[in-house]
This record gives C-alpha cells, sequence and structure tokens, in this order.
C-alpha cells in the first residue's frame, strides 16, 4: 500500500486503576480512550502507561520517559492514594523504628494480596486499626503539587507534545471516621485547587472531580475490592479522558484522518 496510516503515540503516567490485570480485555480506561481516538481520527494508537512516584526523582524520570517513547500526548494522573491513603503498616514503620519497619513491611504484603483485600473481614478490619491505631500518608500534599508541577513543565517542555492532567479523585471517605473524612477531602481539595489553577495557569486542559461521590455513587464505581474502579466505571472514565485528548489532538495538529494530509506522527507506508 502506497498510503500513510496515521499513527498517535500516547504516554500515560497513570495510577494502579490503569493496570490491565484488574480489568477484563478492552475494559481499561486507556482502551476506552483509544478507542475514541481511533474512531474520531482513523489513527493506529499506541498506548504507553507508567505509574509515577512523586519523589524527588520523579521529574528526571518523567524526562527519560519523553525520551524513550517520544509521545505525541502525555496523559498525567494525580493520584489521591499519594497524600490521601491511610497506611497502618507506614504509621508503625515511622513511629517504632527498625521493629517497626519489619511489621510495616509484612503488613505491605498482606496488602498487596489480592483475595484478602477482596474479603469483607479485611476491609473491615482495616478501617478498624486506622481508627484505633491511625494511618500515615505516603507524601503532604504540598509535595505532591511540587513534583505533579515540575513533571507538567518538563512535559511541556518537549515542543509539540499534548499534555491533559487529570486530577485526584476520592473512593476513600465512606470508609472513614467522620472527623478523618473531613480532613481526608480537604487534602484532596488543596491538590486538586492547585492543579486546577495551574492547568488554567499553562493553558493545559484539566478533568476533575468538583464533588465527592456519593455512598451509592462510589458502591457503582468500584470493583471487587471496593478500591479500584470496575469495568464499568473505568470504560466511563476513559471515554471522558478519549474526548479530552481528541481536543488536544486537533488543536496541535488539526481534524487529521488517515486518508488526509498530515504534519505529523506518521508511520511509513506499509
Amino acid at each position: 500500500c502506497a498510503c500513510y496510516r496515521l499513527s498517535m503515540r500516547i504516554l500515560r503516567l497513570a495510577t494502579s486503576d490503569d493496570d490491565s490485570a484488574r480489568l477484563p480485555p478492552g475494559a481499561t480506561a486507556q482502551e476506552a480512550a483509544a478507542r475514541v481516538l481511533t474512531e474520531a481520527t482513523g489513527a493506529e494508537v499506541e498506548t504507553t502507561v507508567r505509574s509515577p512516584w512523586p519523589d524527588a526523582g520523579l521529574p528526571d524520570l518523567v524526562g527519560r520517559w519523553l525520551d524513550r517513547y517520544e509521545p505525541d500526548l502525555v496523559l498525567l494522573k494525580v493520584n489521591a492514594f499519594w497524600f490521601n491513603y491511610l497506611s497502618v503498616p507506614l504509621r508503625l514503620e515511622r513511629s517504632l523504628g527498625p521493629l517497626g519497619k519489619g511489621i510495616g513491611r509484612a503488613g505491605v504484603r498482606v496488602g498487596e494480596t489480592p483475595w484478602l483485600t477482596r474479603s469483607t473481614v479485611f476491609r473491615h478490619g482495616r478501617r478498624y486499626l486506622v481508627r484505633i491505631v491511625g494511618g500515615a500518608t505516603y507524601f503532604t500534599p504540598e509535595q505532591v503539587v511540587t513534583s505533579m508541577e515540575q513533571c507538567a513543565r518538563r512535559i511541556l517542555s518537549c515542543e509539540g507534545t499534548g499534555l491533559l492532567i487529570v486530577g485526584p479523585h476520592s473512593r476513600l471517605n465512606h470508609e472513614l471516621a467522620r472527623k478523618a473524612a473531613a480532613a481526608h477531602e480537604l487534602r484532596r481539595l488543596h491538590v486538586h485547587n492547585a492543579m486546577k489553577q495551574f492547568s488554567a495557569e499553562m493553558h493545559v486542559p484539566f478533568i476533575g472531580q468538583e464533588v465527592l461521590p456519593t455512598r451509592e455513587e462510589v458502591a457503582a464505581m468500584v470493583g471487587a475490592d471496593h478500591l479500584h474502579l470496575g469495568a464499568d466505571a473505568a470504560r466511563r472514565g476513559g471515554e471522558e479522558e478519549g474526548a479530552k485528548l481528541l481536543e488536544l489532538w486537533r488543536e496541535l495538529h488539526g481534524d487529521l484522518h488517515s486518508s488526509g494530509p498530515a504534519t505529523g506522527g506518521l508511520a511509513p507506508p506499509a
């Protein structure tokens, strides 16, 4: 064939909701977003998913990912887990020193056991421990905002690369006591508002959770572990992201189709 085929490379700096192992094939948010883009442009969409951790080294790591994958579009998700998940093992590790490290690591291994985290007994036990023992967050809201802004600036420094920022979403509040839930939402809103303002200042599209979902809405969103998105919610979220990415692509490249003229993102003739 002598024709050119439009291709689109997307780098998703995502959360554990984007872990394809949790959902059936075709049900992930990245697949839903890719379908929206392909249907609208005719492009073959190649998506690379990476799970960032907002420590001091993340902006440099993002720079290496940009060099390696050369994406046309980047989706940067701000993970509420980083600053809002109350970890009992982390609290013990920080408060008990060397003894706490062993207990903390054992607790993390338990929390990463899928069949156990789906257990009602486990979830009730975790809620009880958080209320009695307390939990610690991995990062502060300020640390997360600083890291995300640095990463966003690194992405925007790549000429011709589009950026979509997705703010923090929360599904944990209804498992917490009222006082803890209020503090939890204040932290989320701090990060949400900071990233929304940053996005506006940098003229970057933004998707955010403006209002906390109700208990019933959360129940309809989550999967078997009552924490990560289920298939329907992942699909809907992916379609919303795909629509925003499509707007961004058209802003950068025009409304291109595989049979029309193009200025970039082309695969060689087949």
